[in-house]
Parts: structure tokens; C-alpha cells; sequence
């Protein structure tokens, strides 16, 4: 028996193939938007001696695929967490970025959110935010004392504001300090040139 195009069960097989179709292609496109805003962030500081303190330098790089700016970095933080051992003295953000010291409740730490409206990090380019704190390196390379299982570098990125989706959980890492060797080494290049620069001019002499 053959079914009309009209008949109740084609019809019905129609609009269940058709919903089908369009439930594929909602997915389909729900996930391209998802990729295409995933944040691919990563973060670096490097230390000097300032008297009793220390600066910081946080060096923050965009890996993100296109289109997907950052306009928030929360250093030190997480929802509802602060991890710096003691407030920052005093923090510099990049040209256009504004910065405030989160945290100091009880049994809470320090952190600095960094915003920006204006100027934004592009992918694959990076930012320098610097602060200066009594915290040593080692502190800040470490654990938080208030939540003794999470980097103090652990700090979150967003694309927009505060809050606002996308976002990404990142931990800041310590730049590697030269070894002792790579030290040994540079340090033994000037005395090379000049042992160099006293035997060639004789050998010069003696042919």
C-alpha cells in the first residue's frame, strides 16, 4: 500500500525526520560557536629586589583563536578565593587597563583584577601588569597560605567583563632562573675575548 504525501502517518514521519534535521544542525552550529570562543591563555612573572620588597612582572599571552579578545585578568584569584600572602604595595597596569585589590577578609588572601573596556589583549599578542609586594618569590611561586593546595598564580581570564562567558582557569608561572652553569659560562666569554685579543697579535708577530 502506497501512502499519500497527505496521509497522517507520512506526514508525521516528515515533521520527525525534519526536527531531526534541524536539532543536527542546532548542535553542529552550538559547537562551531563554542570552539570559536574557547580562551587559550597563558600567564609567566619574573622577580627583583626593590629594598625589603619585591617587583613583579606578570606577563600575560593571548593564544586564543580569532575573534576572541581578553579584557580580564584576575591574578591571584579565583570565585570566592584570593591567594596573595599580603596586599600589594602598589600595581601598574598596562596603558588603557585598570586594576583593584580584591580580598582581606578573614581567612582570605590578596588578589589584583586587572579590566580593561578600551584595550583589549588581541590573540597572539601579550601584556606586561607589574606590582610590587613584601611577598618573596618563593611565596609566590608557592601555595597559597590560605588555601594550601592552590598555586598563588592561579588566576582566571575572561573575554569580556567579570563573570561573563568565556573564561579560563590559568596558573601563572614562575620564569626559570639561569642555572649555574649558564652563568659560569656567560660570565666566562668577556675573559675568553680577552685572553684572545692578547695572544692573537703575538702569533701575528712570530709568522
Amino acid at each position: 500500500m502506497t501512502l499519500g504525501r497527505n496521509h497522517p502517518i507520512r506526514s508525521a514521519e516528515l515533521t520527525l525526520f525534519a526536527k531531526k534535521v534541524l536539532l543536527g544542525l542546532l548542535l553542529l552550529w552550538t559547537a562551531g560557536t563554542c570552539v570559536h570562543a574557547q580562551i587559550n591563555a597563558s600567564a609567566t612573572f619574573s622577580s627583583q629586589p626593590a629594598g625589603l620588597n619585591f617587583d613583579y612582572t606578570l606577563t600575560l599571552n593571548n593564544n586564543s583563536p580569532p575573534s576572541t579578545p581578553i579584557e580580564t585578568f584576575w591574578f591571584g584569584w579565583v570565585p570566592g578565593e584570593d591567594f596573595l600572602t599580603t596586599s600589594p604595595i602598589s600595581v601598574q597596569p598596562p596603558s588603557g587597563w585598570t586594576d583593584t585589590i580584591t580580598g582581606g577578609g578573614l581567612n582570605d588572601g590578596f588578589a589584583i583584577e586587572f579590566v580593561t573596556s578600551t584595550a583589549p589583549l588581541n590573540p597572539g599578542s601579550s601584556l606586561t601588569f607589574q606590582f610590587q609586594t613584601a611577598d618573596s618569590p618563593a611565596a609566590v611561586a608557592g601555595d597559597s597560605p590560605f588555601y594550601p593546595t592552590t598555586p598563588v598564580g592561579t588566576s582566571f581570564v575572561y573575554q569580556g567583563s567579570p563573570f561573563a562567558s568565556p573564561s579560563e582557569s590559568i596558573v601563572a608561572q614562575p620564569v626559570p632562573e639561569p642555572s649555574a652553569l649558564t652563568l659560569l659560562l656567560l660570565g666566562s666569554v668577556p675573559l675568553a675575548a680577552r685572553l684572545v685579543g692578547r695572544i692573537y697579535p703575538q702569533l701575528r708577530t712570530k709568522n
